[in-house]
């Protein structure tokens, strides 16, 4: 016990002494600032004028100084003596106090810092969570019965200095929302979000337009007021709420011909459609002459899109579609029409040279062999709907490999400083293939076709005609 006490008492001493030490140089800091402060004050105030601010400017400094030099003399005359504390504390201990007192002192102190603890991070969340705001969210993986608005969702707040704050005008529902309730991409969404983002409500929308708010620290392209859009991976929290927050990466400004809810139709199908025709068939961007194209699902938000860019860009195109989408397909520039459930699309496409690029949109099954057959041997074969995913079906075991996996990759990727968004179609929701669509819309070349729109709490039947066959376009939920 005694050698104890000794080793408190010089541990204590050594502590003592680098306070002294850390005090002087405290003070030796204070006093070389206050000589430069008054060297300072004697350069400027040279004219007569300012003699009176002189005056009462090195009166302060003066009092500074001396109120810093009676701490010091308080702090020199109140050292303890380390030696008689730990005696008289030793004393106490063997006289008066039991191990079982000491023992319930501690443990009382040590319930009370945890306590305290506990109620202080309980305030600070609260604090946090003064504003909510209405949003629609997925709240289990049944089937869109389990989506509802809610009021009370967390208002987003910027986090990091490249983000921006946008207040939600309009968004667009789609396939991939549809399939996001019965538990699409929740692996991914579970190992690429973070915090709440990773479980259940999910957010649905994959596409906004809106306006600017707020802006981080970073932001250089975007000033509070900016109309703007965006497209998120089915992965990420959605853009079906009142605002929401986004890096400036992921933004462009909204063509200046279309209503916002027009604008919130182009960013998600827009760019799966640019990549599906760009990146993965045999057309070149800006060129599809002497190609000839099939689209089946051109009804389709995705399947509109291309009719247009692949007549803008020269090319020859065979749409089928439903009867009641027929005029509108004519009248976004299709060269034939082969209607589905009236024709038989095989014999209808024997009729038919064969193409160089076959589209599958439509959200209803079909053979897809039977429409390679009339692709030609160099032509290219896209489907834009949302793939099946094998790790939305793993088990522990195999989800875990997938998990590991997927950490090592996220890992790799940011020592080399790519992006996150990367992951399945985040890679095809490019901001240049955005700002591009945009601009063929403001010069008239791309139009958006708008189906239904629909209030917040319309969802469930805004999701139902997301799913009939006769939809045509984009449904739009509007937060105006």
């Amino acid at each position: 016990m005694d050698e104890i006490w000794f080793r408190l008492s010089n541990q204590l001493e050594t502590l003592q002494v680098y306070t002294s030490i850390a005090a002087q140089q405290g003070q030796q800091w204070y006093i070389a600032w206050l000589t430069h402060l008054r060297q300072l004050i004697e350069q400027i105030c040279q004219r007569e004028p300012a003699q009176h601010v002189k005056n009462i400017t090195m009166g302060m400094t003066n009092s500074a100084q001396k109120a810093w030099q009676e701490v010091q003399f308080q702090y020199n005359n109140a050292q303890w003596n380390t030696i008689e504390f730990y005696r008289q504390l030793r004393q106490l201990y063997s006289n008066k106090m039991s191990r079982r007192e000491i023992a319930f002192c501690v443990t009382g102190i040590a319930i009370g810092a945890a306590i305290g603890y506990c109620i202080g991070a309980n305030w600070r969340s609260n604090s946090h969570h003064v504003h909510h705001i209405k949003a629609i969210a997925c709240h289990h993986y049944y089937g869109i019965e389990g989506v509802l608005m809610i009021e009370d969702a967390e208002m987003p707040t910027i986090k990091k200095s490249n983000e921006l704050l946008i207040q939600v005008k309009a968004a667009s529902l789609s396939v991939t929302d549809t399939k996001i309730c019965f538990g699409y991409s929740k692996i991914y969404r579970r190992l690429l979000n973070s915090g709440k983002q990773k479980e259940l409500p999910v957010t649905l929308g994959r596409d906004c337009s809106g306006i600017i708010v707020d802006i981080g620290r970073g932001v250089v392209n975007f000033e509070i007021g900016d109309e703007v859009l965006l497209a998120v991976p089915s992965w990420a929290s959605g853009t079906m709420a009142e605002y929401i927050v986004a890096p400036e990466t992921q933004v462009a400004r909204r063509p200046k011909t279309c209503s916002f809810e027009t604008s919130a139709s182009l960013p998600y199908n827009g760019c799966l459609a640019w990549d599906a025709l760009v990146n993965r068939s045999v057309i070149k961007e800006g060129n599809a002459k002497g190609k000839r194209v099939f689209i089946y699902g051109a009804s389709t938000p995705i399947g509109c899109t291309l009719i247009q860019l692949v007549k803008l860009w020269g090319g020859y195109v065979v749409a089928a579609c439903r009867t009641n989408a027929a005029s509108v397909i004519k009248a976004l520039g299709a060269d034939e029409i082969i209607i589905i459930g009236e024709s038989d699309i095989d014999k209808e496409l024997q009729l038919c040279d064969k193409f160089d690029a076959i589209f599958f949109t439509d959200n209803q099954p079909f053979q897809e062999r039977i429409l390679k057959r009339y692709l030609l041997p160099h032509g290219s074969y896209v489907s834009t709907v949302p793939e099946q995913l094998m790790s939305d079906s793993f088990g522990f075991i195999f989800g875990s490999i997938f998990a590991g996996y997927v950490r090592i990759k996220l890992l790799v990727q940011y020592m080399f400083g790519l992006n996150m968004h990367q992951w399945k179609e985040g890679s095809k929701l490019n901001v240049a293939y955005l700002r591009t669509l945009c601009d063929l819309t403001d010069a008239n070349q791309l139009q958006m076709v708008v189906d239904r729109v629909y209030a917040p709490y319309n969802i469930e039947r805004a999701l139902l005609h997301v799913l009939d066959p006769n939809s045509i376009g984009s449904t739009i939920i509007t937060f105006q």
